[in-house]
């Protein structure tokens, strides 16, 4: 069985390579980043700032043992992104530069959208790489949290930027409750509620 642990700042590069080759293709990353040539260093940049800004001091975020797939999530009621936290996310502005606008954006969209039922978990990002998929091995990443949703009783939430990965998310038991549409003919994303497995 593949080791699962939370990720630690020696897995920020390592995990940041996967995630940026995992969303390279994705919809909303290529309306926000639309330059190919570059979109995999680009998100290499801000998956690095936001593992260590962002992610890790909310020791919420696991890894397999190679790195080859991570989940990052957001522990219950802290999925705000805040004044401080935008501070410490300054990293991220200077690496998308004139792109900036349409990350926030889409983060304003997704702030509307999210519910607002306290004590459950946002699943931000899971990614495994492209060599790698269908493995098991994103599965395992979000296997620590999930098991403690059940655990605890608590929901948890994530929007799929990619229809195809719906039928993934629904066989770990969410179930899409609304789309939500990106501007300027901008991809969709499915928003997605997990009840608690008793």
């Amino acid at each position: 069985m593949t080791g699962v642990g939370k990720a630690q700042v020696t897995d920020i590069g390592p995990l940041a390579v996967t995630l940026a080759r995992a969303f390279e293709d994705d919809p909303v990353q290529a309306w926000i980043l639309p330059d190919d040539a570059t979109r995999v260093a680009t998100l290499t940049g801000m998956f690095e700032a936001t593992l260590r800004e962002l992610y890790l001091p909310l020791a919420e975020s696991y890894t397999v043992t190679d790195r080859a797939a991570g989940a990052l999530w957001m522990p219950p009621n802290q999925w705000e992104i805040d004044d401080e936290a935008m501070a410490r996310l300054a990293p991220v502005a200077e690496i998308l530069g004139d792109r900036l606008g349409a990350l926030m954006t889409m983060l304003e969209l997704g702030a509307e959208h999210h519910p607002h039922e306290p004590g459950h978990y946002y699943l931000n990002v899971v990614g495994t790489d492209p060599s790698r998929q269908g493995q098991g091995l994103g599965s395992a990443a979000m296997r620590p949290v999930l098991e403690r949703c059940d655990a605890e009783g608590l929901g948890a939430y994530l929007e799929s930027s990619k229809e195809t990965n719906v039928a993934f998310y629904e066989h770990h038991g969410f179930v899409v409750t609304e789309t939500m549409q990106l501007p300027d003919d901008g991809p969709s994303l499915w928003c997605m509620w997990r009840e608690p497995r008793g």
